[in-house]
Formats: C-alpha cells, sequence, structure tokens
C-alpha cells in the first residue's frame, strides 16, 4: 500500500492545518526516509505525517496523489510567477551575496587599518589643536583675509578694472562716464586712504585725467558751435575740479580758440603771394571768428569777472588798449592772459587781454600787406573790411577802430585812414535815417 504513496517533496501543501505533533522517533518517518532524496525539516513533515496517519485507506489511494499534483503544479506556478517578475532583483541579491564574504574581510581589513590609524590621528589632531589657537596663530589670521578676499575678488577686480575702463571711455569720446568713473575712483581714494591698491588705481586714473583734459581741449580747438562748446567747458571744470579756478577755465577757452583762429589763418599763406586776396580772404576769417569766439565766451561765462576801469574795453570812441609787442604765438597769449595789472590790483577779465591779443594780430598783418597794396580803391576796400571787424567786435565791447589811426607803419598816411572812417560814419548815418524813416 506505501509503495503506491509517490515520493513527498520538501514543501507541503497550504491545506495542512493540523498542529499535532510527532516524535522524531516516528515509524512512519523512519520508514520513509529511504525514499526520500533528503531528511525534510520536522516543523513540516510532522504535520503532514500526523494527517496521514488520521486519513483511511481508500482516501490515501485516491484523494491524496491528486491532491499533492495540484498543490505541486500550484507552487510551480507561484514560482515561475515569482521568477518572471522579481528575476533581476533575485540575479542582482544572488550576486551580491556571492561578494558578501570578500566585502566582509574587506570591511574587517579596513576596520583594522582605521584601527591601528587612530594614535596618529589623534597625535594629529593634538598638534592642530596646540598650532591653530585662536589667541596666538597667525594662521587662522591669514586664512581669515584670504577668505574675505576671496568674498570680494569680484568687487576687486571691478576696481582694479576702472584704469582700462576709463581708458576705453576717454578714447570712445564718453565723456560724462569717464567724469562719473574719476569721480568714483577719488571717493575711494578718500575713503581707503591706507589702501596700496586704491592707491595704485588713483594714480592710474590721475594718469589718463592729463589724457581726458588733452582730448577736452583738443575739442576746444575744433570747430565747435555754442552747445557743444558748453558741455565742453561744463566737463572741463569737473575735471580739473578744486585745483582750478574760474580765471584758468576761461583763458583755456580763449587759448583754444585762438589756436583754432590761428589754423584758419595759416591755412590762407598758400594765398600771401597775392596780397590783396590774402587780405580780403583773411579779415573775412577774422572778422567772423573773433566775433564768433568772443561772441561764444560771453554766452558761455556771462557773469565777467572783477576789472579795473581802465581795463575794460569800451565803444566808440575810447577803444581796447594795444599792446603791439606780444606775438601771435599762443604761449604769450597766455602769459597775456595771466598777468597782473602793475597797480598789484586784480587781474582783468581774460577776454579783455584776449580782443588785445586781436587787435595786435591784426596790426602785425596789415603792417606786412597792406602797404603791398598799391591800387587806392582796393586798399579803401580792404579797410572798410577792417571797420566791419571793428564794429563786430563794438557789439561785444572790442571796438578797436580808434586805435588803428595811431599805428605806425600801417597806413601811407592818416588821413586815408580818416577819409575811410568819415565816409563809414556817413554812410551808417543814412542808413539809421533810412530805418528810422521806414519805422515812421
Amino acid at each position: 500500500m506505501l509503495h503506491d504513496i509517490p515520493t513527498p517533496r520538501t514543501y507541503l501543501p497550504a491545506s495542512i492545518q493540523h498542529p499535532a505533533m510527532t516524535t522524531p522517533d516516528d515509524p512512519l518517518l523512519e520508514l520513509l526516509l529511504p525514499r526520500l532524496p533528503a531528511v525534510p525539516p520536522t516543523e513540516t513533515s510532522t504535520p503532514y505525517l500526523s494527517r496521514l496517519t488520521s486519513l483511511s485507506l481508500s482516501a490515501l489511494k485516491s484523494n491524496e496523489p491528486a491532491s499533492l499534483n495540484t498543490t505541486a503544479h500550484t507552487l510551480d506556478l507561484s514560482l515561475q510567477s515569482l521568477a518572471s517578475r522579481n528575476h533581476k532583483a533575485i540575479i542582482t541579491s544572488s550576486s551580491h551575496l556571492s561578494t558578501l564574504s570578500s566585502s566582509v574581510s574587506a570591511l574587517s581589513s579596513s576596520l583594522s587599518d582605521l584601527q591601528a590609524a587612530l594614535p596618529d590621528l589623534d597625535k594629529s589632531l593634538a598638534t592642530f589643536t596646540n598650532t591653530y589657537n585662536r589667541d596666538t596663530s597667525t594662521h587662522l589670521s591669514l586664512r581669515a583675509e584670504n577668505h574675505l578676499l576671496n568674498t570680494n575678488l569680484e568687487r576687486i577686480l571691478d576696481i582694479l578694472h576702472l584704469p582700462s575702463l576709463l581708458q576705453s571711455l576717454i578714447s570712445t569720446n564718453s565723456y560724462p562716464a569717464a567724469l562719473d568713473t574719476l569721480s568714483h575712483v577719488r571717493r575711494l581714494n578718500s575713503l581707503y586712504p591706507n589702501s596700496p591698491t586704491i592707491a595704485s588705481v588713483a594714480a592710474d586714473c590721475n594718469a589718463l585725467q592729463t589724457t581726458l583734459t588733452a582730448h577736452l581741449l583738443t575739442t576746444l580747438r575744433s570747430p565747435l558751435k555754442l552747445p557743444a562748446a558748453m558741455k565742453t567747458i561744463g566737463f572741463l571744470r569737473r575735471v580739473l575740479g578744486a585745483n582750478s579756478d574760474e580765471r584758468t577755465i576761461r583763458g583755456l577757452f580763449l587759448v583754444s580758440r585762438y589756436q583754432y583762429l590761428v589754423s584758419l589763418l595759416s591755412a590762407l599763406q598758400p594765398l600771401s603771394g597775392l596780397p590783396e586776396k590774402y587780405l580780403k580772404r583773411w579779415l573775412e576769417v577774422f572778422r567772423e571768428q573773433s566775433f564768433g569766439i568772443v561772441g561764444m565766451y560771453r554766452s558761455i561765462f556771462p557773469g565777467a569777472l572783477s576789472t579795473p576801469g581802465n581795463s575794460t574795453p569800451q565803444t566808440g570812441g575810447s577803444a581796447v588798449p594795444v599792446r603791439p609787442s606780444h606775438s601771435r604765438s599762443s604761449s604769450s597769449l597766455s602769459n597775456l592772459l595771466t598777468e597782473e595789472e602793475p597797480d598789484g590790483g586784480p587781474p582783468p577779465d581774460p577776454v579783455v587781454a584776449f580782443e588785445e591779443h586781436l587787435v595786435g594780430l591784426l596790426v602785425e598783418v596789415l603792417r606786412r600787406y597792406l602797404p603791398l597794396v598799391e591800387e587806392r580803391g582796393a586798399r579803401e576796400s580792404l579797410l572798410t573790411q577792417v571797420l566791419y571787424a571793428s564794429g563786430s567786435l563794438g557789439r561785444l565791447g572790442g571796438e578797436f577802430a580808434g586805435v588803428l589811426a595811431g599805428m605806425k607803419g600801417v597806413f601811407q598816411d592818416e588821413e586815408e585812414y580818416v577819409e575811410v572812417v568819415k565816409r563809414q560814419k556817413v554812410l551808417a548815418s543814412k542808413l539809421e535815417a533810412m530805418g528810422v524813416g521806414r519805422g515812421q
């Protein structure tokens, strides 16, 4: 009868729920052991054998084999499903399990090394504590300074790039931004007077300030309209700051515009072989530019400096005193603009000396070229242009017609110039009378 019972597996059906216990010396288990591939665990075999002994022979022959086959098939399907779902995890677990022993050995070796290194670590910690003391160590102070430097690295780089930025702004004629940069550097230098870095940056920017001043003066020596001239003077005031007074600014403007006038007059030099044509063109440029310079000066500097009474230019009979000894160079003009009164009083407005220099320049040209014009009509025409130039400056307080009569070497005789002046006055009276008649 027992030969028909199938060989049991190492697992039991899920329907076995009998808690009855069988002693290890169960005769049925001893009888089945030779037919089993391995000794089953007691906790699983004992309940199953207890159940077998409770069944009848017919149940053992008919129902038990089918139940075992069904249970075995169900378990096979469950194992297959489990293997299909979790095969990667199973393979990984198997791989880790295979390396577990070597990992444990490596961990044990590392722990041994750590244990051996602990005395050296303790010694190093003691040395570090003794060396880097907050009260006496300079290493921590140096580290704090380096940390502060690293934290403010971008700001420091911005400060170091200020000279190159200023140079770029000057080269592109971005004067407002360049002046703002200079003001920023001056403010930094006043806030940190003991910083070598700030001092170096300030020195470089001060050197570039000279370049900026040269650019502004070059602008004043070029063709210029009134709005641009006013802006340039404003920039120049900001550049010079407290290093210069109002008189210096005015003198720089007049000297720069005088250099521009001289450059225009020098361009007429190829016509010097034709005295009449040269003088005619020279007087036209002189009249236009002298009136433009003085008019621009009056607009930019409306408040006149205090001047002695004998130095103020007047219109009509009183004329600007002339100093013929002054040359045409801008350096002599600079000296003239800065010299003081002989009696020790306050210096006159620079425009007075400038107008005197213009008259001296005109007298020098007339002495040189007017005697070369022999035709009387041409000479009278040129003298009329001189009177026009005097009238233009006279509208701004710089008439000089009355001074030319006493200049030696300009006219062939004084009567020639007097006749031209009389004729001009008669013409002016007629024009004035015509204007009054039309007004009525």
